[in-house]
C-alpha cells in the first residue's frame, strides 16, 4: 500500500473515531460529520474527498471496522469443543461487546437505517454471514440462506433488547439472545420441512418490522 493510500485510510479512521464521539451531541447527520472533520483539522473539501458518499460511506466504514475487530476476537477464541449454537451466540455477544463502548452512537446509526430498510438488511445479512463462517459453516445449499436469514433476525432482535438493557454487562440481553437462538434452532431440526417452517415464520417480514421498530428507540 502506498504512503498516500495509508494516509488516506488513517484520515478516514480518524474522522470515524471523532464521529462516534460527536454523534451523541449532534445525531447521525451531515452537521455531525462536518464537526468531526473540523475536529480533525480537515475542511469540507477534505471531507468530500475522504467520504464522497457522505454518511452512507461513513456507516459502511464503521461496520467494516467492527467486522474486522469481531473476526479478530473470534479467531482468538478456542472453539474446538464448543457447540455450533454456542459459537453463534459468542459471535453475537462479541459484536455487542464491541458496540458497548459506543452504545449511544450505535443507537443513532441503527435508527438512521430505518429510512433505508434494504441497506439495513444487507448489513444484517453480512453480519450473519461472518458469524456463521467464523463458526465453521461451509454450507452452500438452501441451508446457507436460511441460516443467515434466521441469524439476521436473532441478531437484530437481540440488538433491540440490548438498546434497552441498562446493565453494562447486558445480562438480560445475553439471556434473551440464548432464548432466541434456541427458538430458531428447533426449526432446523427437520431439514425436509425447513422451507415450509421458514415460510411459516415470515422471517423476512419480521426483519422489516423489527427494523421499523428501531424508530421507537430513545436516543
Amino acid at each position: 500500500m502506498s504512503n498516500e493510500k495509508i494516509k488516506f485510510e488513517k484520515q478516514r479512521i480518524k474522522i470515524l473515531k471523532k464521529s462516534l464521539k460527536e454523534i451523541k451531541n449532534y445525531g447521525f447527520n451531515k452537521k455531525m460529520l462536518i464537526k468531526a472533520a473540523k475536529d480533525c483539522n480537515l475542511s469540507e473539501g477534505d471531507l468530500g474527498r475522504l467520504f464522497p458518499e457522505g454518511l452512507y460511506e461513513l456507516k459502511e466504514l464503521f461496520f467494516y471496522e467492527v467486522d474486522k475487530e469481531m473476526i479478530k476476537l473470534l479467531n482468538k477464541t478456542k472453539t474446538d469443543n464448543i457447540r455450533i449454537r454456542d459459537k453463534i451466540y459468542n459471535g453475537v455477544i462479541t459484536r455487542l461487546e464491541i458496540f458497548q463502548k459506543n452504545k449511544d452512537a450505535i443507537k443513532h446509526i441503527f435508527v438512521s437505517g430505518t429510512a433505508t430498510p434494504i441497506e439495513s438488511l444487507k448489513n444484517l445479512w453480512n453480519t450473519a454471514d461472518l458469524i456463521w463462517r467464523a463458526a465453521g459453516d461451509n454450507s452452500t445449499d438452501y441451508n446457507y440462506y436460511t441460516k443467515r436469514l434466521l441469524l439476521s433476525w436473532v441478531y437484530l432482535s437481540t440488538i433491540l433488547c440490548w438498546f434497552n438493557d441498562k446493565d453494562k454487562n447486558f445480562h438480560e440481553t445475553k439471556l434473551f439472545c440464548n432464548r432466541r437462538i434456541d427458538e430458531v434452532l428447533k426449526f432446523g431440526k427437520q431439514s425436509a420441512t425447513i422451507k415450509g417452517k421458514i415460510s411459516n415464520l415470515n422471517i423476512s417480514n419480521k426483519l422489516i418490522t423489527t427494523i421499523k421498530e428501531l424508530k421507537s428507540i430513545k436516543i
